[in-house]
């Protein structure tokens, strides 16, 4: 939707300019689904080979600008949404509002035909129900997308009908919430979609891991940043929205290459602390209630409750990493929740709603600073408590194990060639003896290593032409290429 420059008052007081000032990057399918596939469920976290990591309400704040401190995300869901929109966005319901069969989903194609350009001349409240609209947008399709792809829900309006008010919400605790339930969403082998945050968790790689991120300026060689004002400057996200270079990034889009490169990341690669040098830079909202970073206190957005476990990850915030406590995991009970129920969830979550009230209580006190010397420990326990790699860190089994398997495979074969004298076994062998073969050349080519293979090579040759096999044929190794590929499609 068309950006006024009418509604910045009220977008600012609701917290979330930072958001609008980054507006829309796109998406790199395949690197989220490689994260995706290194997240789990019980600890809210990826498991990499350097540890664990995650993404943090530091994250939150210094990327999006959102605001940690304040209300939970929690209402009522079981409102008339016919009578919400009426109210808060003047505007008279038609057939075209809401998703069919629905009255809380209302149609992005409507928002647009009914608030793409505010009237020059409108007055302040209708420049109001402008705005509101423009937050609506900016709320349901960047921080809290749903798998619909072409609808909003209503339930975000009643947070938005007082701007001063909303500016009084932990936007980015929601935040973070939605994003933890739908990377545990994510983790079903029949799940199809993501969605929630995607933006944050594309940022979050960029800044920390080496693979897949463009080259950008400096954020302080930007010109056009508020100046002096570091209200008026956009968070630290912003730095990604323009002049990104993807040159040289062949593996980019390519999920295998994701793959191999997480599975190469080490603690040379991976940035721990990506914001200590830039605080200075950003805007107040970015850094503001920092001690709220590693509360221990249950993020919420109506439906959801996933815990938040900072001292899994106290390397991203600079301190010494601790084997972690007893795990604090989601309760099946909750994950179980859907969006489909209209309820007071105030009412229902009231429990985790009264430990977020208390959330500086529960904030972790270790203070000790990170030292790699002293983090032999922790990898000890990682190494056994986790899977380090989805795939062999070079892309490969061990070469050594690699060839002793693939020796044995082809001896086998050989003395059961020498030992048969059935005619369609001894041509079942040879072929076999081809794909053997064939699978030799291919990891020679991928691991590139002539020393490991270069014995079994001689023995896979040798012993076939030592053994007669019938019709004066030597064996698959020994015929030439094109006579192989031929027996080998006659066979098939």
């Amino acid at each position: 939707m068309q950006w006024d420059d009418r509604y910045e008052k009220y977008v600012r007081k609701t917290g979330l300019y930072g958001l609008h000032q980054i507006g829309h990057i796109p998406t790199d399918h395949a690197l989220i689904s490689a994260l995706v596939e290194r997240w789990r469920q019980e600890t809210h976290t990826f498991h990499f080979p350097v540890g664990e990591m995650t993404i943090t309400l530091q994250d939150v704040a210094v990327l999006l600008g959102l605001p940690i401190d304040g209300k939970a995300i929690s209402s009522r869901t079981d409102l008339d949404w016919s009578v919400a929109v009426v109210e808060l966005l003047g505007k008279e319901v038609t057939p075209n509002t809401f998703r069919k069969k629905s009255n809380v989903a209302i149609n992005i194609s409507w928002l647009h035909a009914n608030f793409s350009c505010c009237p020059k001349k409108a007055d302040e409240k209708t420049v109001q129900q402008y705005a509101r609209a423009y937050l609506l947008m900016l709320i349901g399709s960047v921080l809290f997308t749903d798998h619909s792809g072409d609808t909003i829900p209503a339930i975000y309006l009643p947070l938005i009908a007082d701007f001063e008010a909303a500016g009084n919400l932990s936007w980015g605790s929601g935040a973070l919430a939605y994003l933890y339930r739908e990377l545990c969403l994510a983790t079903k082998p029949k799940r199809k979609q993501f969605g929630g945050p995607i933006l944050l968790l594309q940022l979050w790689s960029w800044e920390r891991l080496p693979r897949g991120r463009p080259s950008i300026c400096p954020i302080t060689e930007e010109t056009h940043l508020g100046g002096e004002d570091r209200e008026k400057r956009p968070p630290h996200g912003y730095r990604w929205c323009k002049d990104r270079n993807f040159s040289g990034l062949a593996s980019r889009k390519v999920l295998e290459a994701y793959r191999k490169e997480i599975d190469h990341l080490n603690d040379g690669n991976v940035k721990w602390n990506p914001y200590e040098n830039q605080m200075d830079f950003l805007p107040p909202i970015c850094s503001k209630n920092s001690d709220l970073w590693r509360t221990t206190a249950p993020l919420i957005h109506f439906w959801i409750v996933e815990m938040y476990n900072p001292g899994r990850v106290e390397r991203q915030f600079n301190c010494y990493q601790v084997i972690p406590p007893p795990l604090c995991d989601t309760m099946d009970a909750l994950h179980n929740l859907k969006n489909r129920s209209a309820k007071d969830w105030v009412k229902v979550h009231h429990v985790y709603l009264q430990k977020w009230e208390n959330r500086r209580k529960h904030c972790l006190a270790n203070e000790r600073p990170y030292d790699i010397s002293k983090n032999d420990a922790y990898k000890r326990w990682f190494s056994n408590a986790s899977i380090l790699y989805l795939n062999d860190p070079r892309g490969l089994p061990d070469n050594y194990s690699a060839g002793k398997r693939l020796r044995k495979i082809a001896k086998g074969v050989v003395e059961t060639f020498g030992d048969t004298t059935d005619k369609k076994t001894r041509e079942f062998l040879r072929d076999l003896l081809h794909e053997v073969r064939a699978s030799i050349e291919d990891v020679r080519e991928s691991v590139g290593d002539e020393e490991v293979f270069a014995a079994f090579d001689k023995n896979l040759i040798e012993q076939p032409a030592r053994t007669q096999v019938h019709n004066n044929d030597a064996g698959p190794s020994c015929r030439p290429a094109t006579k192989r590929t031929r027996r080998s499609s006659s066979s098939k």
